[in-house]
């Protein structure tokens, strides 16, 4: 899948076929390719764990197209302004994610986007290597302040109900480029 189709298929599969944030859109976007979905996509470490530029390009050009609509709303207790993303009711899909993807997005949508973003950093981390413990340390010594052992074990939670709570295989083939 290339960046298009896989914003389209995450949001296909998505309760509601919305998202709320961009954030969101990049964790779901990673953990889903993650998950074993066949993605070219590239994923590096930014400032809210694994980023695509390729999915904010695509997000910003299917909104364009019209296949994705894009508005602020008011979101969570705070109230803060976040975009909305929501599939267009015409919006053509050229691949749907396989089941066990979206079951994984399904349970996944059960957790906040903090705790998204904490397991997704954690995830990133055991793709270079890292055991989970080093990857939850190496976490935390990123993220302080986003690291209460609370966001911990629902991140890992998160992981563990995905399948993603294990280091790669050697030799296995990453379903998503890692930089």
């Amino acid at each position: 899948m290339n960046a298009e189709t896989l914003v389209l298929a995450v949001l296909d599969a998505v309760p509601g076929r919305e998202i709320h944030g961009r954030k969101r859109l990049q964790k779901l976007s990673y953990l889903t390719a993650e998950s074993g979905v066949s993605s070219s996509v590239r994923f590096f470490l930014h400032d809210f764990g694994p980023f695509s530029s390729e999915v904010a390009a695509a997000t910003d050009y299917l909104s364009f197209l019209g296949d994705v609509t894009e508005r602020d709303v008011q979101f969570g207790p705070a109230k803060k302004y976040v975009k909305l993303y929501r599939l267009a009711e015409a919006a053509s899909i050229p691949e749907q994610l396989p089941r066990h993807a979206i079951s994984i997005l399904e349970k996944l949508n059960e957790y906040s986007t903090i705790e998204l973003e904490i397991a997704s950093t954690i995830r990133y981390f055991m793709n270079k290597g890292m055991s989970a413990e080093d990857a939850i340390a190496e976490t935390r010594q990123l993220k302080p302040s986003k690291s209460a052992q609370a966001i911990i074990n629902r991140a890992r939670e998160a992981l563990l109900k995905a399948g993603l709570y294990e280091r790669r295989r050697e030799g296995q083939v990453p379903s998503s480029q890692s930089y």
